[in-house]
Formats: structure tokens, C-alpha cells, sequence
């Protein structure tokens, strides 16, 4: 069964509020601030594009690949 498109917004949704919320508490900052920095990565631009699947990953797994490209680890974002 495929994903409805207001199901894909959700779970899109979803992962956002939780990156902003963990962003935020990890960084002592506001929930602006992590926004704004969240906004900049490549794994929300990832998480935007619907054809990826990111939307389908746990909140836990999203919240990994934005370490790792913080980090600069991003190798591990290629999986074989």
C-alpha cells in the first residue's frame, strides 16, 4: 500500500518537530535558532524530497544522519 501524500506531509512534518526540538535542546538554543540551522542541512533537504523515503525512518535514524553530516561523516549515508 503507497503513502498518501497527506501521510508522506505528516511524517515529514513529524521528523522536523522532532530534529528542532533535539537540535534545540542539544544546543541550549531556541527553537528559531534550531530551526534556522535545520533549514540549512542537507539531510532536511533530503527529508523534503519525497522520492527519498526519509519520511518513512525512524525519528532516531533521521536524527543520526543529521550528526553525521554535522560531524562530517557522510559517508555513512551511503549504505550498500
Amino acid at each position: 500500500m503507497k503513502a498518501s501524500s497527506v501521510n508522506i506531509n505528516k511524517s515529514i512534518q513529524a521528523i522536523s518537530l522532532y530534529l528542532v526540538h533535539r537540535i534545540s535542546e542539544e544546543e541550549n538554543c531556541s527553537s528559531e535558532a534550531a530551526l534556522k540551522k535545520l533549514l540549512k542541512t542537507m539531510t532536511y533537504e533530503l527529508l523534503q524530497d519525497k522520492e527519498s523515503g526519509l519520511y518513512a525512518e525512524s525519528l532516531e535514524y533521521v536524527w543520526e544522519m543529521l550528526q553525521d553530516e554535522e560531524s562530517g561523516n557522510m559517508e555513512s549515508w551511503i549504505r550498500e
